[in-house]
């Protein structure tokens, strides 16, 4: 799934934009929550800021020291402590704690002379704070006790709660939203480049000349154009290629028909030795090799530009006829073909087309019999399926090596065993075969091992 360039473009923008919200979100919330309780720190700092001068001033009056208490607790809605230097409870604005002996970290950071401050969560969040009482003069202050605090701030986390919830709803629409987005700029931008590379591999098959049409004025597009004008240049360039080809290919016709005629016509004569007869014979059998090789050529260069004359026809009668065709020159030979194919299966085919394949193959399978076995053998069979038709053309010759299977079906090209001056050809043969079955979009493979033979097998789809 993660190898589509659409499925990866996705998934990186899609991971952006969430953890973007996620971080985003962790901010803003800690942020939020941080600063409302510094706005009720700094508040009820204030309040204790105030009682503890009111309390510095009616330190040795308790009663009035309560009723201070009591006013600030009816006012702020905080529970307020006096507490002296041997934390010792000596006023509680709700009248409970008188004389009992308390601490924590912020009574004892008061008493130190620092304003301290806490966050505890037993059931119920309260925030706790110390500031100092003190007398004396300015630069010659004593710490005679501390004013203690208590406040819920429950009310605080219900706000921000509330607010996450928000948040969450929010970054949720905006993540989905974002997700959709990234979808649909990962499909704008990966495809124009899909649509690139099935034109690349039209052109790879061979489709020269065409142009593909991208609106697009970005880098993508600029890529476009230069595949079109690549293809352009390439399809000029395979145009005179052919033109060349076939032209030369025409004009050796001629002059190597002269010759053989002309040589013939010596052969012909009486006053020859018989070292110039094994010459000019020597002569007429490479002209021939020439013609076979031009011949091959312009076969070629034609299916190049053949375009498919195609009819739904009986496979099997077919190969019958092409083997009829084939008998007797493997019979020159000393090869036996058997035709086992059984089958009634019509297919849409180029019937002169698949017959020039079959001949070709056959032809290979010929020339390249093992003389050194007593009888060589050539054996047409085939098998369908539901969706698949297979034809296999199996022999018994010197078969191709493992390093040379990969190449056998380019032009010109003939393994190492094959190069005997025994063995006639130029490797056009299966060059043309494999061209014969890409115009039609067949697959052609082949399974050989040196010694043993070799087996061409044509796959032909029957859902197409």
């Amino acid at each position: 799934m993660f190898k589509s360039l659409r499925i990866r473009l996705a998934v990186t923008y899609s991971l952006i934009i969430i953890l973007t919200i996620l971080a985003v979100d962790f901010l803003i919330l800690n942020n939020y929550y941080l600063s409302l309780l510094d706005e009720r720190k700094i508040t009820f700092f204030t309040y204790g800021s105030m009682v503890s001068d009111a309390a510095s001033d009616n330190y040795h009056d308790p009663l009035s020291i309560n009723n201070i208490l009591e006013d600030f607790t009816n006012t702020t809605g905080a529970r307020y402590l006096l507490i002296n230097t041997e934390s010792q409870v000596l006023a509680d604005s709700m009248s409970r704690l008188q004389g009992e002996y308390i601490t924590n970290p912020q009574i004892r950071n008061g008493l130190k002379g620092n304003e301290a401050c806490g966050i505890y969560d037993d059931g119920r969040r309260v925030m706790q704070i110390a500031v100092p009482v003190k007398t004396g003069t300015r630069g010659n202050l004593e710490v005679i006790g501390i004013i203690l605090l208590s406040t819920g701030i429950d009310d605080l986390y219900a706000n921000y709660t509330d607010v996450r919830w928000q948040v969450a709803i929010i970054s949720i629409l905006a993540g989905v939203s974002g997700v959709m987005v990234s979808f649909i700029a990962s499909y704008s931008l990966s495809n124009p480049i899909k649509k690139l590379i099935g034109f690349s591999r039209r052109l790879s098959g061979g489709h020269l000349g065409e142009t593909v049409t991208l609106p697009r004025k970005d880098e993508i597009g600029r890529l476009a154009d230069t595949i079109n004008f690549m293809s352009l240049e390439l399809h000029k360039i395979e145009t005179n290629r052919r033109k060349f080809i076939g032209n030369v290919s025409h004009e050796l016709k001629t002059p190597l028909a002269s010759i053989k005629a002309l040589v013939e016509s010596l052969l012909i004569g009486e006053n020859l030795s018989g070292k110039a007869r094994e010459f000019l014979r020597d002569v007429v059998n490479e002209v021939d090799r020439l013609s076979s090789l031009i011949k091959g050529l312009l076969t070629y260069t034609r299916l190049e530009e053949e375009r498919l004359h195609r009819e739904t026809l009986m496979v099997s009668e077919i190969v019958r006829n092409t083997v009829k065709i084939m008998a007797p020159l493997a019979q020159s030979h000393n090869v036996t073909i058997e035709n086992i194919v059984k089958e009634k299966i019509r297919v849409p085919c180029d019937k002169n087309l698949f017959k020039e394949m079959l001949v070709n193959l056959l032809d290979n399978s010929i020339k390249y019999r093992d003389m050194q076995k007593a009888e060589n053998r050539i054996v047409l069979s085939d098998h369908a399926d539901k969706n698949l038709y297979r034809i296999n053309i199996s022999d018994n010759g010197i078969g191709i090596s493992e390093e040379n299977l990969p190449l056998i079906f380019e032009g010109f090209f003939r393994g190492e065993l094959s190069r005997s001056k025994d063995i006639e050809g130029y490797g056009m043969g299966l060059t043309i075969v494999k061209k014969i079955a890409d115009l039609h979009k067949w697959n052609i493979r082949v399974d050989s091992k040196l010694g043993i033979g070799t087996t061409f097998t044509i796959d032909i789809p029957l859902n197409s």
